[in-house]
């Protein structure tokens, strides 16, 4: 509360935009017609289903980032499963997420919308894992034995460009092998090398858990640029960590959605949150990095500022990757919980570590953006300011007026509205958002 106390002094005053331009972005976007049906499917051809025999168990392992869905798709799995007699249940794969409790994940798991009524079967949960083999000069490698009991485990385990490394294997099921049946165990072991371990073990593990363990194959959806499940696609775990996993991801980062503009002064972004990537803010959306040894290059949009104003509710005060951004508002300060938030960063070691500082927090929506505009290194009146909701949702943007000519020459973008950029009594934004008020708690007289 010190802090708190201490910042609603603070007035550093700069002009903002009275007006915002709203754009809608369109990208081209594939989508799945029939959910369950794409699984099924999926299941079938992969030749997964085919290698399980009537009466044998099988465990689905479903993780913790918000899967377009991701519910549907469990459900599908689970009920042709059943089909086909065999004995499905749930259990979380989502390394040390839900403050690493096996009731936290169940949580995580329920707000995704997978529960035992929602697809249908049992959910089992424990974060006690088995060494199930070593790669050579590598780290051991865990599972959960909520997933070694069954007879077979599968992976619903999207495919995408990882937030924190470049490799020919990032997000996907090769990944989630480690991270997600290892639990916070093997989850430690593999990200104190950093993205160096990634790039360089999540082959050999793959091999490790396909001859060592029950895994079978994954279910992996690939998304479209408006969060939406464009493909999905069966691997065994014979395909899992190879060039057919390589493949998919080129062809999940040719889906992907950006920033339309090459240099950004401002990003105002209204809500971080673990439920819209597990940094918070999309790394390769915002393109900033922050880690140690790591290419800061890390893509297309040079963004000069950025503020944080709220937390997504799904989030639960964690703010990993909030030192991704520069400024952020009283408001977060209140949400956060610091134990499931360390938990999650020391967890994930360097990517998580050098991401989780507090950025200058300012009492208000407006004193933040003021501030931001004070050091973007920008004359006010030129300065780029660019409004998103969070890096999940890129399809709307609020621009200001200088960015004009640029929208009206970019081929995906239409200015659709022109809204005001305004503030309630407390400085809090009441327009192109309506954010929560913040009550701080009266400063503290400095004796003279």
């Amino acid at each position: 509360m010190k802090l708190l106390e201490q910042i609603q002094q603070l007035d550093f005053p700069a002009p903002l935009p009275e007006k915002l331009l709203v754009v809608e972005q369109r990208f081209d976007a594939p989508q799945v017609p029939d959910i369950t049906a794409a699984t099924r499917e999926a299941l079938e051809s992969s030749g997964m289903l085919a290698r399980m025999q009537p009466g044998q168990s099988v465990a689905v392992g479903a993780g913790s980032r918000g899967i377009a869905n991701l519910a549907a798709i469990v459900r599908a799995v689970v009920d042709r499963l059943k089909e086909a007699g065999l004995k499905p249940y749930v259990v979380p794969a989502m390394g040390s997420h839900g403050g690493a409790t096996a009731e936290g994940q169940r949580q995580i798991l329920a707000e995704l919308g997978v529960t035992e009524e929602s697809v249908g079967t049992e959910i089992r949960a424990t974060m006690e894992v088995k060494q199930i083999g070593q790669i050579a000069d590598g780290p051991p490698l865990y599972q959960g034995v909520d997933s070694m009991a069954a007879d077979h485990a599968i992976l619903v385990s999207r495919i995408k460009p990882h937030t924190d490394f470049r490799s020919h294997l990032e997000s996907g099921p090769s990944k989630m092998c480690v991270i997600g049946w290892g639990k916070q165990h093997g989850a430690a072991l593999m990200h104190a090398g950093g993205g160096a371990n990634f790039q360089k073990y999540l082959e050999p593990a793959a091999r490790i858990y396909e001859t060592n363990s029950n895994f079978l194959g994954a279910i992996c959806p690939l998304e479209n640029a408006y969060d939406g499940t464009a493909e999905i696609v069966g691997l065994l775990d014979t395909e899992v960590g190879t060039a057919r996993e390589a493949e998919l991801l080129e062809r999940a980062k040719s889906l992907m959605a950006s920033l339309p503009f090459p240099e950004i002064d401002i990003l105002v972004v209204q809500q971080l949150g673990k439920n819209i990537s597990g940094t918070g803010m999309d790394t390769n959306i915002i393109s900033r990095l922050m880690i140690p040894r790591q290419p800061e290059a890390f893509g297309k949009v040079d963004v000069a500022v950025i503020a944080v104003m709220d937390l997504t509710e799904e989030t639960h005060g964690n703010v990993a990757g909030l030192g991704l951004a520069n400024l952020t508002t009283a408001r977060v300060a209140q949400k956060i919980d610091w134990v499931a938030t360390y938990t999650n960063c020391i967890t994930s070691g360097i990517f998580g570590m050098f991401r989780v500082s507090l950025p200058i927090t300012m009492p208000d929506d407006q004193r933040t953006l003021q501030v931001a505009m004070r050091g973007c290194a920008r004359p006010y009146e030129d300065a780029r300011m660019v409004f998103i909701r969070d890096t999940l949702t890129v399809d709307h943007l609020w621009v200001s007026p200088n960015l004009r000519q640029a929208v009206e020459d970019h081929p995906r973008l239409t200015i659709l509205d022109e809204v005001p950029l305004a503030f309630g009594a407390r400085g809090n934004m009441s327009s192109p958002w309506v954010l929560s008020e913040v009550e701080l708690p009266q400063a503290v007289a400095v004796p003279a």
